[in-house]
């Protein structure tokens, strides 16, 4: 009898870590998909070679983003439109970078700490849009001009 029930628990236990991980991986897989075919574009429009790190900014309109260096050891932040895949390519000596955008943030909203950075475009600007976590718990979004530094936007107490 205690035989039976070990096995049916190690079963149990075998289909529920099977089960989460199908639902993990089915979750992922837009993400996974968006990234892959951005990657494609960015090789076919600036000629990356390498890449380093994948954005997905939802804004007025959904942004794919592709960080990397191209054939010329330039590193480049390639912005695809979701809807139509136009392209808008940023040198990143050119810009602000990831980096650059928290650090403008917390100097600016002194949050309790950054929970990530996107790029993407507003209004026709490339922006960093940087998400908070508050002392009080709430979160925010913080939009800064990737061309100049300069804050565009703030959604605070979410």
């Amino acid at each position: 009898m205690k035989r039976k029930i070990t096995v049916g628990t190690i079963i149990l236990l075998f289909l529920l870590i099977a089960s989460s991980y199908t639902i993990f991986y089915r979750a992922q897989q837009p993400m996974m998909q968006a990234q892959k075919e951005a990657v494609i574009i960015a090789k076919k429009e600036a000629n990356i070679q390498k890449v380093e790190d994948f954005y997905w900014y939802n804004g007025s309109e959904t942004y794919f983003t592709v960080a990397g260096t191209d054939n010329k050891n330039e590193e480049l932040y390639v912005i695809i439109k979701k809807s139509g895949g136009s392209t808008t390519i940023l040198n990143t000596a050119e810009v602000v970078t990831e980096s650059e955008a928290k650090s403008i943030t917390q100097a600016d909203k002194a949050p309790k700490y950054i929970l990530e950075a996107r790029l993407g475009i507003e209004n026709d600007e490339p922006v960093w849009e940087v998400t908070y976590k508050n002392e009080n718990g709430t979160i925010g979004y913080y939009l800064i001009s990737a061309l100049s530094g300069k804050w565009v936007r703030d959604i605070e107490n979410i």
